[in-house]
């Protein structure tokens, strides 16, 4: 499935090479909001229950340099938390929140009037925060880890826009990989408190299984 997806990705750099016809104009500008979110509760064996729940938001701005291809920047705030539970006093579970920054290029290729594919590549700074917590009351037990995670990355994604009108477009990010550098710093707790660093080079593809994302744009 990977090597497929890392097939698609760049077959779709490709695309945005080549020429054809404008309708996007040199000029324009665009503004645009992704926004994701999720509460979900699932009872388990023994009485046991599950919380999953998931907020992301993402503004943007672009500007076109030329017809159908612009510079593109924003940002966005990610938080996802999950947490396991019964009638005992035991429970586990982790929370993860990320801030990031990006800018790049994107380009339109016309696949029918009003659809279009769209592919960005870029570079992204994020920065996240990640807590783990497992308490066994029984045994007085209690167990927690914390990494603070720093990355620099090359990205890119392939997607689809549609216009309903000239002044707006909703957009799908279905693929999108990631080239990066990170700096993990952990810190855990048990009986004693250790430190932790951990730095080195991941390369990574996600495809629309995983979780597609959905955006409107307005331009002007």
């Amino acid at each position: 499935m990977k090597k497929f997806l890392i097939f698609f990705v760049c077959l779709g750099f490709y695309s945005m090479g080549q020429e054809a016809n404008a309708q996007i104009s040199q000029g324009n500008h665009s503004v645009g909001l992704e926004f994701e979110w999720s509460d979900r509760s699932v009872d388990l064996p023994d009485q046991e229950k599950q919380q999953n729940d998931f907020f992301s938001l993402t503004p943007s701005y672009s500007y076109f340099i030329k017809d159908r291809l612009s510079i593109i920047g924003g940002g966005s705030y990610y938080k996802r938390r999950n947490k396991r539970f019964n009638q005992n006093p035991n429970s586990s579970g982790w929370e993860r929140k990320e801030w990031d920054v990006f800018v790049g290029l994107r380009k339109h290729i016309e696949i029918r009037p009003k659809l279009f594919m769209i592919g960005t590549y870029g570079i992204r700074y994020s920065y996240t925060d990640y807590f783990i917590e497992s308490v066994i009351a029984n045994e007085e037990w209690l167990y927690s880890s914390q990494q603070k995670l720093n990355q620099l990355a090359l990205f890119g994604n392939l997607g689809l826009a549609y216009f309903p009108s000239e002044k707006f477009s909703f957009e799908l990010i279905f693929i999108e990989s990631q080239f990066f550098k990170f700096n993990n710093k952990s810190t855990v707790s048990a009986h004693n408190i250790n430190n932790y660093e951990d730095k080195g080079w991941v390369f990574e593809v996600d495809g629309f299984l995983d979780q597609p994302s959905l955006a409107v744009r307005y331009y002007f």
